[in-house]
C-alpha cells in the first residue's frame, strides 16, 4: 500500500513528467497540413548555397546578371521547418479557391488581383498536376490560407540540396538530368520537349529518380516555384555564415526556384535564381508551402 504521503507527491509530480516528456519528444518526421497536403521535416543543419561557375559550362552567361548573381557559393545555417513533399495540385489550389476567403491576402495584393489560374489549358489543369497560371500573391494567399507560409529561398534550397558539405547541382546529385537514359525530371531537352515523356507538366511525383536528399519531389523542372524572398543579384555577398537569411527587405521582383517543363538542363538546377515582378502570372509558375516546426 503506498503511503498517502507519497502519493501525494506523485500527483504533484506527475503533470511535470509528461511535460517533460512532451518537451524531449522529437518532431514527426511527415505530417499532414491543414489543406490535406503531405510534408516532410527538413532537419536544421547548415549547407553550400549558391552555385558554381563550372555547372554553366557551355551556356553564354555575359548579357545576364542572373546567372552571376548564384555566387558565391557560401555556407548557410537552416532552422528545422516542415516543407510540402510534392507542389501545390490544381486539385487543392481548387478548393482554396472554391472557399471564396479572401482573408488570406496579402495587403500589398493589388485591388485588381483574384487568386484564378490564368493561361492554362487541358493540358496543365489535371488534378494532380502543379497549379500554375499563378503569381506570387497567390502563392502566398493559398499557404496562409492552409495555416502555412512560403519557404524561403535559403530553405528551398536547403531541401532541394541536403545538409552537409555534399555540393549536388541537382537535388538528385550532379548527374544530367538524363545521365544513363535515366529521366530525373520533367523539363524540356534540347533534342524535343516530349523526349522526356511529357510535352506539359505532368502529375507530381512522376519523376521519382530526381528525389531530394530529403525526399522531396520534384524540385527540379515540372512547375517554377516561388519563393519569400525579393530578389538581390548581390545578396549573396552578405549572407557567409548567416542564419535562415529571410532575403531582402524589399525590392522589384520575387525569386523562381526549380525550374519547370519548359526549361533547359541549366535552369532545373539547385541554384538557378529565376525571378519575376510578384504580379505577374505565366503557364509556369507554381509553387510549395513550408510551414514551421511549432505549427
Amino acid at each position: 500500500m503506498i503511503h498517502p504521503a507519497l502519493f501525494s507527491r506523485y500527483l504533484l509530480l506527475w503533470p511535470l513528467c509528461l511535460l517533460l516528456v512532451q518537451c524531449s519528444s522529437e518532431p514527426d518526421n511527415v505530417i499532414t497540413g491543414e489543406d490535406g497536403a503531405q510534408m516532410l521535416l527538413i532537419k536544421s543543419g547548415e549547407f553550400p548555397m549558391g552555385g558554381r561557375p563550372g555547372d554553366l559550362e557551355g551556356l553564354d552567361v555575359k548579357n545576364y546578371i542572373n546567372y552571376h548573381s548564384e555566387g558565391p557559393v557560401h555556407q548557410v545555417k537552416i532552422s528545422g521547418f516542415y516543407l510540402d513533399k510534392f507542389e501545390t495540385t490544381n486539385a487543392l489550389y481548387q478548393r482554396f479557391v472554391e472557399s471564396g476567403d479572401r482573408t488570406a491576402d496579402h495587403p500589398d495584393q493589388p485591388d485588381n488581383q483574384d487568386h484564378q489560374q490564368h493561361y492554362v489549358d487541358k493540358n496543365i489543369i489535371g488534378d494532380n498536376q502543379p497549379a500554375v497560371g499563378l503569381n506570387w500573391f497567390d502563392a502566398y494567399a493559398y499557404c496562409k490560407w492552409a495555416d502555412k507560409r512560403l519557404p524561403t529561398e535559403a530553405e528551398w534550397e536547403y531541401a532541394a540540396r541536403g545538409a552537409g558539405t555534399v555540393y549536388r547541382k541537382y537535388p538528385w546529385g550532379n548527374d544530367e538530368p538524363d545521365a544513363d537514359g535515366i529521366w530525373r525530371a520533367n523539363y524540356r531537352p534540347k533534342e524535343g520537349p516530349a523526349l522526356d515523356g511529357k510535352r506539359y507538366s505532368s502529375d507530381v511525383g512522376s519523376f521519382p529518380d530526381g528525389i531530394s536528399a530529403f525526399g522531396v519531389m520534384d524540385m527540379a523542372g515540372n512547375a517554377e516555384e516561388w519563393v519569400q524572398d525579393w530578389l538581390d543579384f548581390g545578396y549573396y555577398n552578405k549572407t557567409e555564415g548567416a542564419l535562415d537569411p529571410q532575403g531582402p527587405a524589399s525590392g522589384r521582383n520575387k525569386v523562381i526556384k526549380g525550374g519547370s517543363y519548359g526549361s533547359d538542363k541549366y535552369h532545373v538546377r539547385i541554384a538557378t535564381r529565376l525571378y519575376g515582378a510578384p504580379h505577374v502570372k505565366t503557364e509556369l509558375q507554381g509553387f510549395r508551402c513550408a510551414m514551421d516546426i511549432d505549427g
